[in-house]
């Protein structure tokens, strides 16, 4: 088992070159309008810090399609990451991350994207009921597509709680943002080290039961 980590909302050098050192898979840059929106500009600088094998993710909520053309052909992501309701009706070039907000008709809408996707096991994040708030989705609730799903999970997640919903979800991936922070868009570099600790040793936990 080897779990996909992604750290999102980057503001500086300092917290990319720490997230690169401690080994996650992916980074978010938020373009999308919040405390930790980037311009292209800066998302481009941001970029640079990145090396080739770290995914470098596009978090773009409700984006225009201008606006995902313009995002593609600037900063040229990995992977760009949308609100599942504002998914694009064609390709964009490059591979698109549905993020699900938490909300009791969670599973039903996961179950019509997979069906409409047509694809077993289609890749997805649930994040929390307000994404980027930090407020934690209902576990229990994404329980119900762990099973269906390559699940990254999303929402709430810290250095202090992330190994319990790995025991709990067995997923895909985790991502945080808030939680790995010293305040808004700061990423504090101790706390991803502890994060990163933190999910290896409940992949490890995980692979030996």
């Amino acid at each position: 088992m080897d779990l996909h980590i992604k750290i999102c909302g980057f503001t500086t050098e300092e917290g990319v070159e720490a997230a690169v050192t401690a080994g996650v898979n992916a980074i978010g840059l938020v373009l999308d309008p919040s405390p930790r929106q980037l311009t292209l500009p800066r998302a481009l600088a941001l970029k640079s810090l990145i090396p080739k094998g770290v995914d470098v993710v596009a978090v773009c909520g409700r984006p225009t399609t201008d606006e995902i053309g313009e995002i593609c052909d600037v900063l040229e992501p990995d992977t760009i990451q949308l609100m599942a309701d504002a998914l694009p009706n064609k390709p964009v070039g490059v591979p698109v991350l549905p993020s699900f907000e938490d909300g009791p008709d969670l599973a039903r809408r996961v179950s019509r994207y997979a069906s409409a996707l047509g694809e077993e096991f289609p890749l997805v994040l649930a994040d929390g009921p307000k994404p980027g708030s930090g407020i934690r989705a209902d576990w229990n609730r994404v329980s119900e597509i762990s099973a269906t799903t390559r699940l990254i999970i999303a929402g709430g997640l810290s250095p202090e709680n992330v190994g319990d919903a790995i025991a709990l979800l067995r997923p895909y991936g985790v991502d945080v943002s808030s939680g790995v922070e010293r305040s808004v868009g700061c990423k504090d570099p101790q706390r991803i080290v502890d994060f990163v600790k933190a999910v290896r040793t409940a992949e490890r936990q995980l692979t030996a039961s």
